[in-house]
């Protein structure tokens, strides 16, 4: 049996904002064609914040070109990754930056 594989990372806003109360995060683990092979939503009180993500290896074909997705949804304002960010050999997303995403 095929250990599982737990990809990590932080979240990151450019902005300083203070994040209200109600904030939620979603992080996805997608593969080059976009599927999602694992995903995580949370209650966020201030960013950076740290995330996990496992998934099932065996049901990726290439496990060193995962990449995540990742958005932040506040009472403010929702932020979100520009780029899909690589994930490294270790499954260690690193720092995830999240940029504002909407008109407000």
């Amino acid at each position: 049996m095929t250990a599982l594989l737990t990809v990590t990372g932080t979240l990151v806003v450019r902005e300083r904002i203070d994040l209200p109360a109600g904030a939620v995060a979603t992080v996805k683990v997608v593969d080059a064609e976009g599927e999602v092979h694992g995903a995580a939503a949370f209650d966020v009180e201030m960013t950076p914040v740290d995330w996990a993500v496992t998934i099932d290896p065996q049901l990726v074909a290439d496990p060193d070109r995962l990449l995540v997705w990742a958005m932040l949804r506040t009472g403010v304002g929702v932020w979100g990754t520009p780029e899909l960010a690589p994930v490294s050999a270790a499954g260690n997303a690193t720092e995830t930056v999240l940029e504002r995403v909407d008109g407000d």
